[in-house]
């Protein structure tokens, strides 16, 4: 029997061989992509959503906290860029009729460089210094 072309299932398989081959490049090259601009924007969707909440009821605060190479907005996970980690782990609470003052600092392993996340007191407003 001759047979000319392939079939569907060589197909796929050549084509699940070259995604799993590609992944590990394609998840590398995002978390480089990732810088505080990034972090920033996310920040602030997720603040703003967790606000709401609390405005709405469904609970009656939350906290932010730096951990390890995340900020916590709640339960809400925000991604540091590579090479970036909290160095302190204090709690900012968010009340629907105050919010704490407190810094949340990081710092580059690889570079020593230092950037902080900063609340004042009362109105929830807040900055990042890079």
């Amino acid at each position: 029997m001759i047979r000319k072309g392939i079939t569907l299932l060589e197909t796929m398989v050549v084509l699940i061989i070259g995604l799993v081959i590609s992944m590990p490049f394609t998840l590398t090259h995002e978390d480089s992509e990732r810088d505080w601009q990034k972090v920033k924007n996310e920040f602030q969707q997720k603040y703003l959503l967790k606000q709401q909440q609390v405005n709405l009821g469904y609970f009656s605060e939350f906290t932010i906290r730096g951990w390890q190479q995340s900020i916590y907005v709640g339960d809400e996970e925000v991604v540091l860029p590579a090479d970036w980690q909290a160095c302190n782990y204090g709690n900012i609470r968010w009340q629907k009729s105050y919010v704490t003052a407190g810094t949340i600092r990081f710092v580059n392993i690889k570079t020593r460089e230092k950037a902080s996340l900063i609340f004042q007191l009362g109105g929830g407003t807040y900055r990042f210094t890079t």
